[in-house]
């Protein structure tokens, strides 16, 4: 029986919510846009988030079509999603609520996004059913997964060293949910969709240093914000111990900069 992820509850994402919203946004507004542009939406478009977190992708695409409603299980996500929202001038339909179960009827969008959130469900093929569902003839529908680390990638380290300290979280493996564009692509063709693609896209990262980028994992990567909520603090200190230690065997004392590639899987209703 496969373990259920602890990603797929709420309880991480909601401790990331003010710093992923505050300085997350800049790291994945890149894939954004991408996905945007994949799915080339209309003006007229009514065009739907899933899994939004702070609403990156939605907030972005707001001004460009004539409606964007917006999903996420986690309220807080949901709540800072409301509040950018607010302070843009941007109107957005942002509920909670779980992405396998819509609450929104047949055929009422003409594109979907989830962002590398979809990956993450329990059931993924239902999520993706439902994105099918809600999309009218002729939509489109785009998904963002994370290709899997190879030995050779720079944060390697840091995934070897949260997998020893937390064996169940699906990071850093070769067995990435939807990691693959061959199984991104079945699943995509498995829940209806048609003309299906899997385009990569890749991106930078950067920052000042290690401590910078360490910084980044414990504020705004969920997994390691759950571990820092979890660990009992002589443990806590010894985990971030090691992984500084190693990330600094990597990166040395300078700026550090590595690539991250996404697939982003496009299908037609």
């Amino acid at each position: 029986m496969t373990q259920r992820s602890p990603l797929a509850d709420p309880a991480p994402w909601n401790l990331v919510d003010t710093w992923y919203a505050e300085h997350g946004v800049q790291y994945m507004m890149a894939y954004a846009r991408d996905a945007i542009a994949l799915a080339a939406p209309s003006p007229a478009a009514r065009v739907l988030d899933v899994a939004a977190g702070p609403g990156t992708l939605a907030l972005e695409v707001a001004p460009q079509v004539a409606h964007v409603a917006a999903l996420d299980f986690a309220p807080a996500m949901i709540d800072g999603l409301r509040r950018r929202a607010d302070r843009a001038g941007l109107a957005v339909d942002a509920r909670v609520g779980d992405g396998q179960d819509l609450p929104w009827r047949d055929a009422e969008f003409e594109c979907a996004f989830s962002m590398f959130g979809l990956i993450f469900f329990p059931d993924t093929a239902r999520g993706l059913r439902e994105l099918f569902r809600v999309l009218r003839p002729g939509g489109r529908a785009v998904i963002g997964s994370w290709i899997p680390f190879d030995q050779s990638h720079r944060l390697t380290a840091l995934f070897d060293a949260l997998r020893a300290a937390m064996p169940e979280l699906p990071v850093g493996r070769g067995t990435a949910p939807l990691g693959q564009p061959d199984v991104l692509a079945a699943a995509l063709r498995d829940a209806g969709f048609t003309d299906v693609r899997v385009v990569p896209s890749t991106h930078e990262f950067v920052f000042a240093d290690v401590d910078a980028l360490w910084a980044m994992q414990v504020h705004g990567n969920a997994p390691i914000a759950l571990l820092h909520r979890d660990l009992a603090p002589a443990r806590w200190q010894a985990f971030e111990r090691d992984v500084l230690a190693r990330l600094r065997e990597v990166f040395g004392a300078g700026e550090v900069r590595y690539a991250q590639t996404a697939l982003l899987g496009l299908g037609v209703r």
